[in-house]
Order: structure tokens, then sequence, then C-alpha cells
């Protein structure tokens, strides 16, 4: 009986053993997955970053065009001023 106790209780162990090994592979690959995901947002805020301040650069030219008599510019202006989009002329953007 002791022999069989012996066995079973080797084998629970063993059970128990294989299961935290593949837990801690499993968390080791979520954790590898989730630094690329982060990665990979860093790079695109960083990107959205650049792109805002095109687009703020790209709007107050375009204001200060409108406001020096430029037809086409105003047009623009208005437009977009219709759809809700406010251009400021210090500071913020769009």
């Amino acid at each position: 009986m002791t022999n069989r106790n012996e066995l079973v209780s080797t084998l629970i162990a063993g059970s128990l053993s294989i299961l935290l090994l593949s837990t801690l592979f499993d968390l080791w690959q979520i954790h590898t997955d989730l630094e690329a995901t982060a990665d990979r947002q860093r790079t695109m805020v960083d990107g959205n970053a650049k792109i805002e301040t095109q687009l703020d650069t790209l709007a107050k030219g375009l204001n200060q065009l409108a406001q020096s008599g430029n037809v086409n510019a105003q047009h623009i202006v208005a437009t977009l001023k219709q759809n809700g989009v406010n251009i400021k002329s210090t500071g913020g953007g769009t």
C-alpha cells in the first residue's frame, strides 16, 4: 500500500509541476505579446503626435491666409466652421 501511495503522490506532484510549467510558459508568452503591443502602440502614438503638429501648422497657415484676404482660404475656413471645426489663431490648433 505504501508503494501505491508513493506512486499517487509522485503522479500528483508531477501533474502539478507540469501544470505550473505550462502556466509559467503561457504567462511568459502573454508578457512577450504585451511588450510587443506596447511598442507598436508607442510607435503609433508618436506618429499621431507628428500628424497633429502638422495639421495644427496647416490649419494656422490656412487661417493666416484667410485673414490676409485669400478667397479660397476663406471659403475653406467657412466650410470647416460649418462642419464644427474652429481654428484657433493662437495656441491650440483645430
